[in-house]
């Protein structure tokens, strides 16, 4: 067995391509912020609404001023905040982003 270690080629960084996209993020991030962003929701099988709808599916949500029955929208209609999982999307090509912490 040979000890000597093998050089690791270098990576080359386009610098021009991630200046576009980061501009391309932030242009997103201004976008969002302004005309807001979408939320989805999903039932915690902890909940007892879990049953409602499709199971582990994903809806549209808004938060609203409904006191402890904040998430509004999906089969129920409205839901306590402990018991739906909040997702962000930033860009329909990819998932959306879990925004709540796991139980």
């Amino acid at each position: 067995m040979s000890s000597e270690l093998k050089p690791t080629p270098l990576r080359t960084i386009d610098r021009e391509q991630l200046r576009r996209d980061f501009a391309a993020t932030a242009a997103r991030q201004a976008e969002l912020t302004h005309q807001g962003q979408k939320l989805l929701a999903r039932i915690r099988p902890s909940s007892k609404y879990y049953g409602q709808g499709q199971e582990d599916a994903l809806f549209a949500v808004c938060i609203g001023p409904s006191g402890e029955y904040s998430v509004l929208g999906g089969p129920g209609g409205q839901y306590r905040l402990s018991d739906v999982d909040l997702f962000a999307v930033f860009d329909e090509s990819r998932p959306p982003t879990q925004i709540t912490a796991l139980p």
